[in-house]
């Protein structure tokens, strides 16, 4: 199974709205159509995606503001992800109390907690990407690919 965190599923999401919509959005200026294609081969299914209760909170409060036929696509499109994912829970006092809290913060304490347990950990997130390799989690940091084709 496959953890995803906010960004790469905000890049998702645009993506499967309207790909030409990526270096639009605020969140995702940085990406271009390529990074959701990579994204995309590298989830395979969506079906394998883990969510967070936060992570799904994140991505909604950045992309809710849609408007017209795009806010329409966003809310079916979301659905969808909700369906499909598997979201799992933990406590956010378990992510408090966790020592990587200290230097990551809730949402990425528990997305490091949950990757223990899983195949792959995404992110744009290169700090969080860093912190998880080096805790022995195999990652894919769309940041780094992008970078690394650029």
């Amino acid at each position: 199974m496959i953890v995803i965190d906010t960004n790469a599923l905000i890049l998702l999401i645009v993506g499967l709205i309207n790909q030409k919509k990526i270096p639009e959005h605020k969140c995702l200026s940085i990406y271009e159509e390529q990074d959701y294609i990579d994204l995309v081969g590298i989830i395979g299914d969506i079906n394998r995606l883990i969510t967070l209760p936060n992570v799904l909170t994140e991505a909604d409060n950045l992309l809710h503001g849609f408007t017209g036929e795009d806010k329409n696509s966003y809310i079916q499109v979301y659905l969808e992800i909700i369906r499909k994912t598997t979201e799992q829970y933990v406590s956010s006092l378990t992510g408090a109390e966790h020592y990587s809290f200290i230097d990551s913060g809730l949402t990425d304490s528990l997305l490091l907690q949950i990757s223990l347990n899983n195949d792959l950990l995404i992110t744009s997130d290169s700090r969080l990407a860093d912190y998880a390799k080096a805790h022995g989690i195999k990652v894919y940091d769309i940041v780094e690919s992008r970078n690394l084709r650029l």
